[in-house]
């Protein structure tokens, strides 16, 4: 049986949820974009992306980008459905790039350096802030409010007195944006 992890298990006295939302524009783009090549051989799916792979460190660090790595190479065999069939294609050799930068502005021509000198996927690209830390800890300044609010309206309408925080439970942010939940 499914369990919603927002379900005060024991409550005594007065249970609310308090939450609440603190926009911030980003200060960071982290970018991850990777080189790959099939071939008939893994041996030359290496070759071929190790060689990519130089192309596109040489331009990160002719463009001066502030932060980037790359994973070590993986390998998979690849294939393909023809009419029904399975048939075996190659290897595909993979290395992925990730990038931080803090100059926002750059981020276009970064994600056209990357293609130009060899990267075929931009896997993905969040603009993200420094201040993540601090922010959270803003919202949850915030959120013990709100629900001292709330709880303080249930009381009136009870007829009776908030006391002392007894219970906080904590929720991940993520967990409720990976359930497209919001809350007031």
């Amino acid at each position: 049986m499914w369990e919603n992890n927002l379900t005060i298990k024991n409550p005594f006295g007065i249970s609310v949820f308090g939450s609440a939302l603190i926009r911030t524009p980003p200060d960071l783009v982290s970018i991850q974009a990777a080189v790959a090549r099939t071939e008939e051989t893994p041996s030359a799916a290496f070759s071929k992306v190790r060689k990519v792979a130089h192309d596109v460190k040489d331009f990160l660090r002719r463009s001066k980008a502030e932060e980037f790595g790359m994973s070590q190479m993986t390998v998979s065999a690849e294939f393909a459905f023809t009419s029904g069939q399975r048939k075996f294609v190659g290897y595909t050799a993979r290395i992925t790039f990730r990038i931080i930068l803090r100059d926002l502005d750059r981020t276009e021509d970064i994600l056209s350096g990357l293609v130009d000198a060899g990267a075929d996927a931009i896997r993905s690209m969040q603009f993200q802030t420094s201040d993540l830390k601090k922010i959270r800890a803003k919202a949850r300044r915030l959120a013990i409010a709100a629900a001292l609010e709330k709880a303080r309206i249930y009381a009136d309408a009870a007829g009776v007195s908030v006391g002392q925080v007894l219970h906080i439970q904590d929720v991940n942010p993520q967990t409720l944006q990976a359930r497209g939940e919001t809350h007031v």
